[in-house]
């Protein structure tokens, strides 16, 4: 609330008369809860240069959402709300050595390749921020000098170098002790190209190679120990002393957080919390259990009867909408994420990410991600429900090389737990559910998210997706 105070003397400061806001309750009878369509006017503004509209003083940046399940949107940032980021990050941050027993080694923090060029607003303000203005010059500083992979890395804006580059250093680094990503397909795509590019790998082990303006030497020990992780795909020949893998571990993100795990026997995993474009919500703490923040905004929580409530009154077992306020500008802003309290933990929810709000909607059915989520629960490899709007109804995406023998009508049953989509499938308003087979779905994802601009570490594989556009393509082989 304090962002308030400070926020008076701007457009919307003045619109919604903050001067005259006393309390939490006058908050909420002057601000209306908003959308992104609803702060889009003031935020073109921003972009196109002016100040004091959303925030005090001047936009330090813009940053685009994921875009995962749905047009990605610009969010600006303020001093005030990078600040923020940190004083919830930090904490975290400084004890995951103590926590995990990490007391020396290199880091790998993911580095995304620069597959968008540098952009700029109509007002000259960059699109886009480095890692290290999220971190501050201290913490980057630090991470710099314990970094596997080198900062330049993520100025290389071929995938195929930067790829190349990053397993190169990867496996250089004998002493990795910590590997901290967002998605975990982040990751499996890393260990995936390590079989796919086996071939240039070791040439550049051998003989060096050159990208982006730098020598990477022979390195005849790392090749050695590449050699090993061939014969026994075991993580560890790499990697002897990696101690722990942070990456996200919730929602559509389970099942390949659980296919990770499977990977690096004797590794420890930390859920990493629910941290967004907009926000920190929450970050996990010494047992893992993933709390809210208080250092990142202001929170409210709609339950499913439309009832607000703050974070001391929110009832165990029970699932919510998300409401922010921050000083970046976003104010009583619906953040299109679920969640489900666990517990408290003094004072603070323990949250857990269920899903995004965002829902399909052919004939009534009303399907949201949260739901999603539960009738995919247990298949095993990718798995992605797409809405078809032309002859209403579902394809459901796999991967060609999983066994999908029954799985459709495993969802179709599972999804007919929707008492709307079972009524709309038997009036025939909506199709039976078809399957479609792709070569590496996963990667087409991504590649296909890359082009929108996303940056490849932000990218969350969701399990409905709301623009089956991506696949178009390919959607008339779906049987």
């Amino acid at each position: 609330m304090k962002c308030l105070l400070r926020n008076q003397d701007t457009d919307f400061g003045r619109s919604y008369r903050f001067s005259s806001i006393l309390s939490i309750v006058d908050y909420q009878n002057q601000v209306p809860i908003c959308d992104y369509a609803s702060l889009n006017p003031w935020i073109q503004e921003m972009a196109e240069g002016t100040q004091d509209i959303l925030f005090a003083g001047k936009t330090v940046a813009f940053e685009l959402t994921s875009g995962s399940t749905s047009a990605q949107k610009l969010i600006p940032y303020s001093v005030e709300s990078l600040g923020d980021f940190r004083r919830a990050l930090w904490p975290w941050l400084i004890s995951l050595p103590q926590r995990f027993g990490i007391n020396s080694g290199t880091a790998y923090w993911a580095i995304s390749p620069a597959t968008r060029r540098p952009r700029e607003t109509t007002g000259g303000i960059s699109i886009g921020l480095p890692d290290s203005a999220y971190l501050g010059p201290d913490l980057s500083e630090f991470f710099l000098q314990v970094s596997a992979v080198p900062f330049w890395v993520a100025d290389v804006q071929e995938f195929e170098q930067w790829q190349l580059a990053t397993l190169y250093f990867l496996v250089c680094s004998s002493e990795l002790s910590l590997i901290s990503v967002w998605s975990p397909t982040f990751l499996s795509m890393l260990l995936d190209a390590l079989v796919e590019r086996k071939s240039q790998l070791e040439q550049a082990l051998i003989n060096g190679l050159r990208i982006h303006r730098y020598e990477l030497v022979a390195d005849p020990a790392a090749r050695q120990r590449l050699k090993v992780y061939y014969q026994t795909r075991n993580p560890k020949k790499l990697w002897p002393n990696l101690k722990l893998i942070s990456c996200w571990a919730d929602a559509s993100s389970r099942p390949y957080y659980q296919d990770l795990k499977s990977r690096f026997d004797k590794v420890q995993f930390q859920p990493k919390g629910l941290m967004s474009t907009e926000a920190v919500l929450t970050v996990p703490d010494f047992r893992n259990r993933t709390l809210l923040t208080p250092q990142s905004g202001f929170y409210e929580f709609i339950d499913e009867d439309g009832k607000i409530h703050l974070a001391h009154e929110l009832h165990v077992g029970r699932e919510y909408q998300v409401i922010l306020t921050t000083a970046g500008g976003l104010y009583r802003y619906r953040s299109g994420d679920r969640v489900r309290c666990h517990d408290y933990v003094s004072t603070l929810p323990q949250l857990e990410f269920i899903g995004r709000t965002q829902t399909s909607d052919l004939a009534g059915e009303k399907l949201n991600e949260a739901f999603v989520n539960l009738c995919l629960d247990g298949i095993k490899g990718f798995c992605m429900l797409l809405p078809l709007k032309d002859n209403p109804g579902y394809c459901l995406l796999l991967d060609e090389a999983d066994d999908c023998s029954n799985i459709c009508e495993h969802v179709e049953q599972a999804l007919c737990r929707n008492p709307h989509y079972a009524y709309a499938r038997k009036l025939g308003q909506l199709q039976p559910l078809k399957i479609l087979k792709l070569d590496n779905p996963t990667r087409f994802y991504l590649n296909q998210t890359l082009q929108r601009g996303a940056r490849l570490g932000d990218i969350k594989l969701p399990s409905l997706c709301l623009d089956a556009s991506l696949f178009t393509d390919h959607l008339q082989r779906a049987v």
